[in-house]
């Protein structure tokens, strides 16, 4: 499951096999990720993800709209199996083709800057600043692939390449049903298609990023697949239910996941004053690598 730790053992197999280019950011990774940022709630059982690495962005972000692009809201909150008590919960601002992502437990802000091909996360209490860049997430995830779809373990070839039996209900049930990873959502239709291309492409890079950013994760096909039938069906979710059951003989732990992500299909008065102080924090924090982004963040736990 992409972005979702099930313990598979062929998966940590990969980190250690993977390009010298890519093993330092990987190193610093699972050195430090339980203090990882758990992702945008698109993926929406990442408990941990969205780790950046170094360079800046500049408030010109909010001065550059691009063409067609929906402003719109996204509140999510993640569930682990039957609780009530939510162990996630972030609100997603999509506003003049950029993605503005906020998390309340720990504080963090992520930037999705799809123009300038890059990713930046922002902490807020020790002002800090740091990014990665989006084409090496795609070379990360195009390795992912290309080694899982080898794999001699079953789970890891199916992530690599993922066949569901796809059903859909006129009531906007969509079923996605294997005997490795299961999906179940209900659905409600996008504003426009280009609000639900917009949410397919985010979500899409974000499945490539929180597999990069969890050593140990399987490849992120799976959800890339289920944003795929929402975007042809012109929908979003309204209600994601993940279970993966237990494969033992595949290193495989059973895995019941689910988030329920309200959309609101314009940006509150409070969003935008939000976006302008995410702004301005860009242009005043100071930028660091990751690893002293992170590590930094280990030594005061």
């Amino acid at each position: 499951m992409p972005g979702s730790n099930v313990n598979c053992r062929g998966a940590s197999a990969f980190y250690a096999c993977i390009s010298p280019l890519l093993k330092r950011a990987f190193t610093v990774l699972s050195r430090s990720q339980k203090f990882a940022y758990p992702g945008l709630g698109v993926e929406v059982f990442v408990m941990r993800a969205c780790l950046l690495s170094i360079i800046a962005l500049s408030s010109a972000v909010l001065l550059c709209p691009i063409a067609s692009a929906e402003d719109f809201r996204i509140e999510t909150k993640v569930y682990a199996g039957k609780d009530k008590t939510a162990v996630s919960h972030n609100t997603t601002l999509f506003k003049a083709g950029y993605v503005y992502d906020y998390l309340s437990d720990p504080d963090r802000v992520a930037v999705f800057d799809k123009p300038h091909g890059r990713f930046i996360l922002l902490d807020p209490t020790r002002k800090l600043k740091t990014e990665i860049k989006t084409d090496d997430v795609l070379t990360f995830a195009t390795k992912f692939h290309d080694w899982a779809a080898k794999s001699a373990n079953a789970f890891m070839r199916f992530a690599a390449d993922p066949k569901f039996d796809v059903s859909f209900s006129e009531d906007g049930k969509l079923t996605l049903s294997s005997g490795h990873i299961n999906y179940r959502l209900q659905t409600e239709p996008a504003k426009t298609p280009e609000g639900a291309e917009q949410y397919r492409e985010f979500s899409d890079w974000y499945a490539r990023f929180n597999a990069m950013s969890n050593p140990g994760s399987t490849p992120p096909f799976a959800r890339m697949t289920v944003n795929a039938e929402l975007a042809d069906r012109g929908l979003v979710p309204a209600e994601v239910q993940l279970t993966i059951p237990p494969q033992a003989r595949l290193g495989v732990r059973a895995v019941a996941m689910r988030s329920e992500p309200k959309v609101d299909w314009k940006l509150l008065q409070r969003d935008e004053e939000r976006i302008v102080e995410t702004a301005n924090q860009l242009a005043a924090f100071k930028l660091v690598d990751f690893s002293e982004f992170q590590e930094s963040k280990v030594s005061k736990r």
